[in-house]
């Protein structure tokens, strides 16, 4: 295991800059996950940490080591695919054998470390079997296999999970949770799939542009977005955005907020349809649209002097009806002071 240090990584594309002075340490043993929009950077920032694509400028540490310019065969890190990037004409023992070989490692030590991967991924059964007949989540678990026989001092994931439908994700991304806590081993991890990443994270790198916006614990980043962008981007719904000018008739019970606030972000679970007992901000509406999502309904409502939906969060069914006017509620502990201009938090 080991330490992972970025220290103002850049990657420019000629004169186009796709990764703008990253840095990041990401401790021993730890679970970081990469997200953000397509195009934000953080796949090439993994590339870069795998060594699949060179640093224009800036260091890169495993272990203490600097490997700015090492060969990605001696950083002693293993990268998991989106395509599982399997060899298709070996069976899978052969694919997890296939790496210790090429490095020397010793008949019985190949055999120790194929068998015990395989049982920590219970692929004991496929283990002569070649990856066309294997299922995509059987397939994802070998792939997995063949990062754990290295031992490396890094896992890398490269949104493995993306070709595999809904079901099998939640279960492989419980797996994959399940399997770093139990080695603990230091990983990077990249998706643009914000549930996947609540879900996996240690800690939360959300980036944007090239830069990281905020890094945080998953619920510190999603109690307290410090820019317009993860407010936006983080949550699903996403945070309401609300702006003060031109909403004074639809919106009653604005508290002092710091000055420069211009925008006020309200996540949509903590929007109410009945007034709580705590001092509350309301917004008068009319329902454009409910969408029942099981336990919860997301009210989506046409508020004067804002321009998208503002969507409410209410426990089971809504109890409203499409074209009914309506006042909703926030308790004002709730509601994000952002700057438009600045697009930083102002508190």
């Amino acid at each position: 295991m080991a330490t992972i240090e970025l220290i103002d990584l850049k990657k420019n594309y000629g004169p186009v800059p796709a990764v703008k002075g990253v840095n990041l340490s990401v401790s021993d043993g730890e679970m970081i996950v990469l997200v953000g929009p397509s195009g934000c950077g953080k796949s090439t920032l993994l590339r870069m940490v795998a060594g699949l694509e060179t640093i224009t400028s800036g260091h890169l540490h495993i272990a203490g080591r600097d490997v700015s310019r090492v060969e990605p065969a001696e950083r002693d890190i293993a990268m998991v695919f989106q395509n599982y990037a399997l060899y298709p004409h070996m069976t899978v023992r052969r694919n997890l054998e296939y790496g210790l070989k090429n490095r020397g490692t010793p008949k019985a030590e190949i055999e120790k470390r194929v068998s015990e991967a395989a049982s920590i991924l219970e692929i004991e059964p496929f283990l002569e079997r070649r990856p066309r007949q294997l299922s995509g989540g059987q397939r994802q678990r070998v792939a997995m296999g063949r990062a754990i026989v290295r031992n490396p001092a890094a896992f890398l994931f490269d949104e493995p999970l993306s070709n595999l439908d809904a079901k099998l994700r939640v279960a492989m991304r419980v797996e994959i949770r399940r399997l770093q806590r139990r080695l603990r081993t230091t990983s990077i991890y990249v998706t643009h799939d914000q549930l996947e990443a609540m879900t996996l994270a240690d800690r939360l790198v959300v980036m944007n542009g090239g830069e990281i916006e905020q890094i945080g614990s998953p619920i510190e980043v999603y109690e307290r977005p410090e820019t317009l962008f993860v407010a936006g981007f983080i949550g699903s719904p996403p945070m309401n955005l609300l702006p003060l000018e031109g909403t004074a008739t639809a919106v009653e019970g604005i508290p002092d907020l710091p000055t420069g606030t211009d925008i006020i972000g309200l996540r949509p679970d903590a929007i109410a349809l009945n007034r709580p007992d705590a001092p509350a901000l309301s917004l008068r509406g009319v329902v454009e649209l409910i969408e029942p999502v099981g336990g919860e309904s997301h009210v989506h409502l046409r508020v004067e002097g804002i321009a998208e939906p503002v969507i409410a969060s209410v426990p089971g069914r809504a109890g409203v009806h499409e074209a009914e006017a309506v006042t909703c509620h926030a308790p004002l502990d709730k509601l994000h002071p952002f700057n438009s201009r600045t697009g930083r938090r102002m508190d």
